[in-house]
């Protein structure tokens, strides 16, 4: 099972800031460093690093750090 810190930690190394950064309503747009290019990157990591596909619904919908947890908790 993928923890809601695991996530964090993957936002906060796309993100390239500390950790305590990534609140759960930290949403795109709120930092310099999260650009659209760094949404993909995140997106990506998701898949490449833990295993999780989004699909393109569901990647458009994500507009925060509870977004992005919400949508790999419900992955299967």
């Amino acid at each position: 099972m993928i923890t809601k810190d695991t996530v964090k930690e993957l936002i906060a190394k796309n993100l390239n800031v500390s950790l305590d950064v990534i609140q759960d309503d930290l949403a795109v747009g709120d930092i310099p460093e999260w650009d659209s290019l760094a949404h993909m990157r995140i997106i990506a990591a998701l898949e490449t690093d833990l295993g999780v596909v989004l699909d393109i619904e569901q990647t458009l919908e994500i507009e925060d750090v509870e977004d992005i947890v919400e949508a790999v908790a419900s992955h299967k």
